[in-house]
C-alpha cells in the first residue's frame, strides 16, 4: 500500500487507516480530559503532541499495514485525542463569556494545520520522496510546531482569596474580620458529573442532533469529487477544478467555525443550529442541479462545508453550556463519537444507495436527515427547559 501498486493476498486495504485513527482519537479524548485536570493543559497537550509525533515517526519505518496502523493510527490518534480539547478548555478560563469564539478559533487552527500539512505532504510526495522518509520529515515539522504550540497553552491562574479586612477597634475589643463583598470576576456553576450527563436525555438528544447535523456536511466533504466526476460531460468534471474546490472548501469550513462560534455566543445554540440546519436542507436539495455550473457547484459545496464547520464549533459550545465546564472534556469525548460515526455513515449510505436512487436520491436522504434534526432540536429545547438533576 506504500507504492500504490496492487498486491493481492499480501497487502490489506489501507482504507482502514483513518477510521482506526478516529477510534483512537475517541479513546484519547477522555484520557486527555482527566490528565488536564491533574497535570494542566500545557503538560497534557505536550504529552499528546509527543505521542502524535512518535507515532508518525515510528510508523514511517513499517512495511506492513498492521504495525503501521499500530503507530500511525493508534498511537498518533490517541496522542491527538489527548490534546484535542485542552486548548479550548484553557481558553474558557480566560474568556468564559466567549466559549463559542474560543472553540471556533481553536478548531479553525486544528483544521488549518491539517490543510497546510496535507499540501506539504503532497508536495514532498510529488517531488519523488519515498513514503518512509516523507513521513519522517513530516514528523520533524510536526514536532517543531506542535510542541512549541503546546508550551504556549496556559490556563488562567486561579486568584487566591483576598485576605479578610480587619476593622480597627478600641483597646480590649475583639477585632472583627470583614469578608470581601466583591464577587469573583466569573463564577462557573459546577455542572453535571460525567455519569449524570451521559445518562441524561439531554445527552442522548444532543448526540442524535450531532449525528444528523454532521452527516450531510461530511458526506459532501468526502464525496464531492466523486459526485463532480459522476458525469464526465459536466462542466465541473475536471480534476484540477475539483482539487481547487477542495482547498476552497477547507477554508470555508475554517471560516464557518470562527463565524458561527462567535455568533452562538450572541444568539444561542438553538437559533444558530436551526439556521445552519435550514441552510443545509436547501443546499442538499440544490446540490444535484449544480453540475452544469462551476459557480453554483463551488458555492454549494463551500456553503455546505461552511455550515459543517459552524455545526462543529457550536456543538462543542453547547456541550459546555449544557453540562458545565468542570467535566466538559470527558463528556465531549462521548459526544464526539457522533462526529466519528457520521464520517462513516455518509460513505456507507452512498455506497449502499447510489446504484438504486442515484445522487439525487442520496442528497434527498441527507436533506431528510436535516429535516429530522429540526424536530430533535425542538425536543432538546423542551428538555433543556426542565431543571436537570445537577441544576437542583
Amino acid at each position: 500500500f506504500f507504492d500504490g501498486l496492487p498486491h493481492p493476498g499480501i497487502t490489506p486495504d489501507a482504507i482502514q487507516v483513518m477510521p482506526a485513527a478516529l477510534v483512537a482519537l475517541n479513546v484519547g479524548l477522555p484520557i486527555g480530559a482527566r490528565m488536564n485536570k491533574k497535570f494542566g493543559p500545557r503538560a497534557t497537550t505536550f504529552i499528546g503532541c509527543s505521542l502524535m509525533v512518535l507515532g508518525t515517526y515510528a510508523g514511517s519505518f513499517q512495511t506492513r499495514l498492521a504495525p503501521f496502523m499500530l503507530y500511525y493510527s493508534i498511537l498518533a490518534g490517541i496522542g491527538t485525542g489527548l490534546g484535542y480539547s485542552t486548548p479550548m478548555i484553557a481558553g474558557w478560563t480566560w474568556f468564559p463569556g466567549s466559549k463559542g469564539l474560543i472553540n471556533g478559533l481553536t478548531l479553525f487552527g486544528f483544521g488549518a494545520g491539517a490543510f497546510i500539512f496535507n499540501k506539504v505532504g503532497t508536495g514532498l510526495a510529488q517531488s519523488g520522496m519515498p513514503f518512509g522518509p516523507m513521513l519522517r520529515e513530516l514528523s520533524l515539522f510536526y514536532a517543531a510546531i506542535s510542541l512549541l504550540g503546546a508550551l504556549l497553552i496556559k490556563a488562567k491562574p486561579t486568584a487566591p482569596p483576598p485576605a479578610p479586612v480587619v476593622e480597627e477597634c478600641e483597646v480590649g475589643e475583639t477585632p472583627i474580620p470583614i469578608a470581601p463583598i466583591s464577587p469573583p470576576e466569573t463564577c462557573e456553576v459546577p455542572g453535571a458529573t460525567f455519569k449524570e450527563a451521559v445518562t441524561s436525555l439531554r445527552f442522548s438528544l444532543l448526540w442524535m442532533i450531532g449525528m444528523m447535523a454532521f452527516t450531510p456536511g461530511l458526506t459532501v466533504l468526502g464525496l464531492y469529487k466523486r459526485f463532480g466526476m459522476s458525469d464526465v460531460a459536466a462542466v465541473v468534471a475536471h480534476d484540477g477544478f475539483l482539487s481547487f474546490i477542495g482547498g476552497l472548501g477547507a477554508v470555508s469550513s475554517g471560516v464557518g467555525r470562527v463565524f458561527w462560534g462567535n455568533l452562538v455566543d450572541k444568539i444561542g445554540f438553538q437559533k444558530g443550529y436551526q439556521t445552519t440546519t435550514l441552510l443545509q436542507i436547501g443546499l442538499m436539495l440544490l446540490m444535484p442541479f449544480t453540475l452544469g455550473s462551476k459557480i453554483a457547484f463551488a458555492a454549494t459545496v463551500c456553503s455546505a462545508l461552511f455550515c459543517l464547520g459552524g455545526s462543529i464549533a457550536m456543538y462543542v459550545t453547547c456541550n459546555a453550556q449544557t453540562f458545565g465546564v468542570a467535566n466538559a472534556g470527558e463528556i465531549y469525548s462521548l459526544l464526539f463519537s457522533s462526529l466519528a460515526l457520521a464520517s462513516v455513515v455518509g460513505a456507507k449510505l452512498t455506497m449502499g444507495l447510489l446504484t438504486t436512487v442515484g445522487w439525487g436520491g442520496i442528497f434527498m436522504v441527507l436533506a431528510g436527515m436535516c429535516m429530522a434534526n429540526i424536530g430533535l432540536l425542538t425536543l432538546f429545547r423542551t428538555e433543556s427547559s426542565k431543571p436537570a438533576a445537577w441544576e437542583t
